[in-house]
């Protein structure tokens, strides 16, 4: 059942990329392409400045498929997998209720969304999540997989933070700051709280837009009542 589940999540990552961010890709350079042609010179030049367009855009879209592939290896996959489910510590027979679950919600357009990250520093890495009665599951995250088990949850809010992010490429540096719409869930038995005084979230799931967060929140709260 592992096996299945991370080979679908694979091959929707794959699709993705293949069937909507490659040809958007090469559709828009070769639009802006050929305007700049158009602009500058003949509908030939326009042409031919159109067709360089939609094969930079697929020269480059490959290049990140190909720079994507190491992260969707199976074995990576299976890790997270099975480092989240060690968080929570499930035994056997709860690991393949979970397997059989979450490929029942695949299947079911209720229960699970696919979607792109956008934010800085995410490269468009292909995201889902699924729930079913039982759990919730997010994959294409930090970390990759996370993982909650709905019945150890006092209560889901949601929430937002305003974050800072530095990325450096050789000598430039890049301050991206953003604001990181959340899932958080306080769970039983864990009572920590921050400096301020406030309860610590046991486990949180992290979104670029608000409305793909507002989508999720609605679905976990929907399947555990």
């Amino acid at each position: 059942q592992e096996k299945k589940l991370m080979s679908y999540y694979r091959r929707l990552s794959l699709r993705m990329m293949t069937m909507k961010v490659l040809p958007a890709t090469a559709i828009i350079l070769g639009v802006l392409f050929g305007l700049m042609g158009f602009l500058g010179g003949t509908a030939e030049e326009a042409i031919m400045m159109a067709v360089s367009g939609v094969i930079l855009g697929l020269f480059i879209t490959g290049v990140i498929v190909l720079c994507m592939l190491p992260g969707l290896r199976a074995g990576r996959m299976e890790k997270g997998i099975r480092k989240a489910i060690k968080q929570i510590g499930m035994d056997e027979r709860e690991q393949e209720e979970l397997a059989r679950e979450m490929l029942k919600a695949a299947r079911d357009a209720g229960s699970h969304m696919d979607f792109q990250m956008t934010g800085p520093g995410s490269n468009g890495t292909p995201a889902s999540v699924l729930v079913s009665p039982r759990f919730a599951y997010m994959r294409g995250g930090t970390p990759l997989v996370n993982l909650v088990r709905l019945s150890d949850c006092e209560e889901i809010c949601r929430d937002e933070e305003q974050k800072t992010m530095t990325q450096s490429n050789g000598r430039r540096r890049t301050i991206y700051r953003f604001t990181l719409y959340t899932i958080g869930f306080y769970l039983k038995g864990i009572t920590e709280t921050s400096a301020k005084g406030e309860r610590l979230y046991g486990a949180a799931m992290g979104f670029f837009s608000r409305q793909l967060r507002d989508e999720a929140y609605e679905m976990i709260v929907r399947r555990k009542h």
